[in-house]
């Protein structure tokens, strides 16, 4: 997908899902309203000094505004309230003048704006210098690193982001370091164009999906003299005004450098916010590649038993708690624009080989480390260990943030299955039988005590050591008779059972991965249960090679997953989304004891070799070996070898050495050495030598050339130059039945025989065709 049509995409998917903000309701989601007021009053007069020094952006020019004198006048007294303001206006104002003049005068379009955007910052961090050294305590500057990249890609991506504020890795500005995207347009607008909106999803998506830190990713937007916030969250977006950094005009009044300050207020307020308060939940001003130290709060300080909160820290240095988390240990996972994603790398734990898994879910769903406790606690097995979990953040524009331990658990299917069929082609169907009965007993076993995982993928079949897994339990649906202790595990992991429960029943149908979702619930089905995700191993398993075995075990599911009563109810779930499939837990429990036989009969099998005659029958006879004469039924006698004549009867033949005559009949010759004349028949003589003329009959002799006398020795006789010319009366009168090698006159001798009959004489060959004759030998 190029870019365009990706942006044109994710505006379709994310613009309904948001709209405006009040700044103060903003602030009161990540509770720091309070903060703000506090910060606004105390420095008020650098916003003011600041408004002073502004442009006025007129016909998409800057150009120098006019202030009179009588207009600063009224804005200093307004400040004699609070003296420190006062004089912060006059010194910020002498500061700002000895600093330098503005160079954005004359420039126009969007690099005046991205100039003068850039020339705030460094003014506030001029003013932040020269404030006393009690007062830095209070506007807690990070030090920023900054980026103007209208003309190139920011190192590490394909953007060409208009202006970046970085992290100070290390004067490092590559994209994963990136703290708020800035992106300018030259015309002031109330609403956001489709095209702009896809642009900033589409900056937004990127930094998901680099920065396992991130709760919402921040989007500066000037457009024209106008600035505005764009926050894009797991759940939608927020469009929040922080009104005009920039003049419309050049004659000013006292309410428009006001309403400056203030925009200017609002935005260095945001840029002052350390990055755990604005957009991470820990600290990554130094580096947010480090080792990881998840700590567990107290869940009160009179109580010794550690809460499942935490804390999250990046160190310097390792210790016996922390991982290491790096960009090159990620496991791919596909990060979307809205919902959940989830975070995975490969990681060492105190010297063992662990993945860690950073996910975001909706606060109103069951946390992922509760349905593993419950699993634990109903003894299922074949799920991987859980080493330690938490709760990073509770509540996030709507989202829970929680992180996993887990030991390291081999795998996925796909490259399970592919590492058999590289090493082995003749095993890895059976394997994938043997897995597909452990994913299947695995399901099963949780819906025992009322736990329904909902989103089988080919990804949450995990094999290890021959071992197969079950992950992902994200999706889980804990259904009504469930045994496991539900106010327990809310308690312990904060969540409101009864909104857990309301919520999974309205959004039951959108739960899963299309790809390998049922098609009861891709059509909306309102009820679910362990058929569906039966049916989604069957979708798991498509990257398998099919054996015998394989396809018993495909057909077998098939038949439980849509028919009933020996009824095909498939084509009554696609069409009628009301239709309830029933669970026939029974038969399922039967299929798998059937499965639990076959596989170890097979095991049993391979262990042993027959010597004794195939048995007659409808059946494959695929790569069996066979010691004495194959019987005469319907078979395929593919790849097995004869010691003596091929009986009559309806056979392929294929691959199959004869040693005496073909026998008349209808067969294919496939592949097939003869040392004598082919029968009379219907056949196909592909790829089939022959030492005399070709036999008449209905065959097929594409690509086998024809000559008075083919060669008598095993080769497949294609492209070979004829010896003579024919005609149809020619070929007519060889068509005749001769003797075998060994019975009387020879092939050769007959065949040249019948040439002098016909008064025809060889021509002489040349040396060039002598030449080639030899080479096709």
């Amino acid at each position: 997908m190029n870019r365009v049509d990706r942006r044109n995409q994710l505006s379709r998917e994310l613009k309904d899902h948001g709209g405006e903000m009040p700044y103060e309701i903003f602030l009161a989601e990540l509770k720091l309203k309070s903060n703000y007021d506090a910060f606004k009053h105390r420095f008020r007069g650098i916003f003011a000094a600041m408004a002073f020094r502004a442009i006025a952006y007129v016909d998409r020019t800057a150009v120098q505004p006019i202030i009179p004198e009588s207009i600063r006048t009224v804005v200093k007294t307004e400040l004699t309230c609070d003296t420190d303001a006062d004089d912060s206006v006059h010194a910020h104002l002498r500061c700002f003048n000895l600093y330098q003049a503005s160079k954005c005068f004359g420039m126009k379009h969007e690099h005046v704006l991205v100039q003068y955007f850039d020339e705030l910052l460094k003014m506030a961090m001029h003013a932040f210098d020269n404030l006393p050294s009690r007062e830095r305590k209070t506007w807690s500057v990070p030090r920023y690193i900054y980026g103007d990249n209208q003309s190139k890609p920011v190192v590490g991506s394909t953007h060409k982001v208009d202006y970046t504020i970085h992290f100070n890795h290390k004067s490092d500005t590559t994209y994963d370091t990136i703290h708020i995207l800035v992106e300018a347009k030259s015309e002031a607008s109330g609403t956001i164009s489709d095209a702009n909106f896809g642009q900033m999803a589409d900056y937004a998506q990127s930094l998901w999906a680099c920065q396992p830190t991130r709760l919402f990713v921040p989007v500066i937007l000037i457009h024209g003299a106008q600035l505005s916030l764009v926050v894009f969250t797991r759940k939608g977006w927020h469009k929040v005004d922080l009104g005009s950094f920039a003049y419309t005009g050049k004659q000013q009044d006292s309410k428009s450098v006001g309403a400056l300050s203030d925009a200017i207020c609002k935005l260095l307020y945001l840029l002052a916010l350390p990055p755990q308060n604005f957009g991470h939940f820990c600290d990554v001003t130094h580096r947010i590649w480090g080792d990881y130290e998840f700590a567990h709060k107290r869940d009160s300080p009179n109580h010794d038993q550690d809460s499942v909160l935490v804390d999250v820290n990046i160190n310097t240095t390792s210790t016996d708690s922390s991982v290491n988390i790096h960009s090159r240990n990620r496991i791919e996972r596909t990060i979307n624009p809205l919902g959940r994603i989830a975070h995975m790398f490969k990681v060492k734990h105190r010297g063992k080989h662990a993945i860690l898994k950073i996910s975001w879910a909706p606060v109103d769903q069951l946390p992922e480390s509760a349905v593993y406790d419950a699993l634990k606690a109903a003894k299922i097995r074949d799920i991987p260990s859980v080493i330690d979990s938490g709760i990073i953040v509770g509540d996030s524009f709507g989202y829970r943030v929680e992180y996993m331990l887990i030991e390291d658990y081999g795998v996925p299917l796909n490259k399970y299955l592919q590492t058999f069929l590289g090493n082995d082609a003749k095993r890895p169907s059976n394997v994938a039988a043997r897995v597909m009965h452990q994913a299947v007993k695995c399901i099963y076993g949780a819906q025992k005590v009322g736990i329904l995982h909902r989103n089988i993928t080919a990804d949450s079949v995990v094999v290890k050591g021959g071992q197969a897994r079950i992950i992902d339990w994200g999706y889980t649906k804990l259904v009504n008779d469930c045994a496991v202790d539900v106010d327990a595990l809310a308690a312990k992991w904060h969540f409101n059972k009864n909104k857990v429960a309301g919520n999974e029943g309205n959004s039951a149908p959108i739960i899963g991965t299309p790809l390998y979702t049922s098609i009861p619930v891709l059509v909306g089905a309102t009820q679910r249960s362990i058929a569906d995700d039966v049916e989604s191993v069957l979708y798991a398993f498509g990257v398998a090679e099919c054996s015998e075995l394989f396809t018993w075990l495909v057909d077998t599911f098939r038949k439980y997953i849509f028919v009933r009563n020996g009824e095909y109810i498939g084509y009554e779930m696609a069409i009628n989304p009301e239709f309830e499939r029933s669970v026939e837990i029974r038969q399922l429990e039967r299929i798998l004891e059937q499965i639990k036989e076959r596989i170890q009969n097979e095991a049993k099998g391979q262990n042993a070799s027959s010597n004794t005659t195939r048995p007659l029958g409808n059946i494959s006879g695929r790569n069996t070996p066979l010691a004495t004469t194959r019987p005469r039924d319907i078979m395929s006698d593919r790849n097995a070898p004869l010691a003596t004549t091929r009986p009559l009867g309806n056979m392929s033949g294929r691959n199959a050495p004869l040693a005496t005559t073909r026998p008349l009949g209808n067969m294919s010759g496939r592949n097939t050495p003869l040392a004598t004349t082919r029968p009379l028949g219907n056949m196909s003589g592909r790829n089939t030598p022959l030492a005399t003329t070709r036999p008449l009959g209905n065959i097929s002799g594409r690509n086998t050339p024809l000559a008075t006398t083919r060669p008598r020795n095993i080769m497949s006789g294609q492209n070979a130059p004829p010896a003579t010319k024919h005609t149809l009366e020619e070929a007519s009168s060889q068509a005749q039945p001769v003797e075998t090698p060994g019975a009387g006159t020879s092939v050769t001798k007959r065949s040249r025989k019948a040439a002098v009959d016909k008064n025809t004489e060889p021509p002489r060959r040349s040396k060039r065709i002598q030449e080639k004759k030899k080479q096709n030998y």
